[in-house]
């Protein structure tokens, strides 16, 4: 039977609790390379829904998932919700645009990476290689 450690936290959904999860992902998965990744994912997610979503509202949240699992760790996200699903940016927008990339990162350091409405929202998770 293969264990799996989880974890998750809810966060107001302002611009310094992007940072907050960040730091909270370093310290639970330690100080490797897998562990920088998911850093950057959690980054991108949170960042998502604090900037496109209903969590980056007045009174909004969102939960920071971290699954962990022998040969995966999976990073989520649950926002609070929006008018549209995420989607990754057309790859020939302006290559000096200072956002936009986000999933395109996400889906580029990802073994695989998708979305699901939750009750609460929308989940966007990412499944990164070998685990810890």
């Amino acid at each position: 039977m293969m264990q799996m450690t989880r974890w998750s936290r809810l966060f107001p959904g302002g611009p310094g609790s992007v940072g907050e999860a960040r730091r909270l992902t370093r310290a639970l998965l330690g100080d490797n390379l897998l562990a920088e990744t998911a850093e950057l994912v959690v980054s991108e997610l949170a960042t998502n829904a604090v900037e496109h979503t209903e969590s980056g509202e007045v009174g909004g949240s969102f939960v920071l998932e971290l699954n962990v699992a022998q040969d995966c760790v999976r990073v989520s996200v649950v926002d609070m919700g929006s008018r549209g699903r995420p989607r990754v940016a057309d790859e020939s927008a302006d290559e000096f645009a200072q956002d936009g990339r986000g999933l395109h990162i996400v889906q580029h350091v990802s073994k695989a990476w998708g979305c699901e409405p939750v009750r609460m929202g929308l989940r966007v998770w990412a499944e990164l290689a070998e685990a810890l």
